[in-house]
């Protein structure tokens, strides 16, 4: 068993920094950690040692983890004029969006949520096609999984291992040498 005191200050180095994923280099959220097991010498372990051992195996555990990209929704809230219900139930579904309507006198009103790199310049859409009488109002509506997670991370070419200031390899040190 790893004594309290190390067990905090393994608790520090986690808060001290942002942590990045693996996937995009993005940074990590909606993450429990469980220390499992840990130990420290009575003689050669200093504080700083479990600076660079907490980030090493956080980040061993991402690189054998199943990671997730998320990404931010906004719950929304549509309304426009019975005409053009058509054309906006097309747009959503085309967005992903998840929704459901309703009748308010002469207007249908739309609410669910949407990811935000969906919507792009919809509300000013909106305008033109209602001809002014259509008004999207949108709020953030937190994390989702992202619907096209192989293709976004394909676009960036994070490589984790490429990246020496979150290295997932640990250094371990005996008669005086180093090895990974």
């Amino acid at each position: 068993q790893l004594e309290g005191r190390w067990q905090r200050l393994v608790l520090t180095h986690l808060a001290e920094k942002e942590h990045l994923g693996v996937l995009t280099g993005s940074p990590i959220t909606d993450m429990k950690i469980t220390l499992a097991a840990g130990r420290a010498h009575v003689k050669h372990t200093e504080g700083g040692d479990f600076r660079q051992a907490t980030y090493r195996a956080l980040r061993q555990g991402l690189m054998q983890a199943q990671s997730i990209l998320l990404e931010p929704y906004y719950h929304f809230r549509l309304s426009l004029p019975q005409a053009q219900v058509g054309r906006a139930i097309g747009d959503l579904r085309a967005m992903s969006a998840s929704f459901s309507q309703e009748q308010e006198e002469e207007m249908t009103i739309f609410t669910g949520s949407v990811p935000i790199s969906a919507l792009g310049g919809y509300a000013m859409e909106v305008a033109a096609y209602t001809q002014g009488r259509g008004h999207l109002n949108c709020s953030p509506g937190g994390y989702a999984p992202c619907r096209n997670q192989s293709q976004v991370v394909a676009e960036t070419g994070y490589d984790p291992e490429a990246d020496l200031d979150n290295s997932p390899d640990s250094v371990f040190c005996a008669h005086g040498a180093g090895f990974t």
